[in-house]
């Protein structure tokens, strides 16, 4: 499909996946972008469900900022988030994310790519949720596994590397729509294109996806 092609069959799918999915939001529990921020990053690989469980009393509770988890220290917070996979090696990047948010950002979390990126564990895809959620920028692309995977299979992207699929999407869905294409096509991934068994004769794109109903 040339790039002319590729816009209308994007456009389409921009449409109706905003009618399906118009009020999209979050997984994650959060009440200001420094909480959202941790939060993103105690959730790879791990279940949202599970880091809102865990998380969500300790923002009340004892971590409002990022001067609280460094006051509480490393064994403290490690304690605290042990049920969260890989919870030792979080501990040590929230840390270094809480010492880098005091020391050149004011505490305060940044809204702009590059110094989002240059926090530990904070890749394109964790910078981009804050600054969708959070700052309210509207051109950037969440490459997570349910838009890896949904994007690929309605024809709209060729490559497996996320920078590469978000310059892919970039080029073809208009930068206002951006954020919430990622929003609801993941949505989409989670509760109808589904990894194993994707559930074609439900999927309201199904007349446009190549593969529908080849699983």
């Amino acid at each position: 499909m040339n790039k002319s092609g590729l816009k209308k069959h994007s456009s389409e799918i921009v449409k109706r996946l905003e009618a399906e999915y118009p009020d999209v939001k979050c997984h994650l529990d959060f009440n200001s972008p420094f909480e959202l921020l941790i939060s993103t990053v105690l959730a790879a690989q791990c279940t949202d469900i599970r880091v809102n469980m865990v998380m969500s009393p300790l923002y009340k509770s004892k971590y409002r900022s990022p001067s609280d988890i460094l006051k509480d220290g490393i064994d403290n917070y490690r304690e605290n988030i042990k049920s969260i996979n890989f919870f030792n090696n979080k501990a040590k990047s929230v840390l270094s994310i809480c010492e880098a948010l005091v020391n050149k950002f004011g505490g305060k979390v940044p809204d702009n790519m590059e110094d989002l990126t240059s926090l530990s564990g904070v890749g394109r895809k964790s910078a981009s949720v804050i600054l969708g959620n959070c700052y309210g920028k509207n051109d950037v692309i969440i490459v997570d596994t349910h838009l890896k995977r949904v994007s690929a299979r309605l024809g709209l992207i060729e490559y497996e590397e996320p920078e590469k699929i978000e310059n892919e999407l970039k080029e073809i869905i208009p930068a206002d729509d951006q954020f919430y294409f990622s929003m609801r096509i993941g949505e989409h991934g989670r509760q109808i294109c589904k990894a194993k068994k994707p559930d074609c004769g439900k999927c309201i794109l199904n007349d446009i996806c190549p593969d529908a109903f080849k699983f």
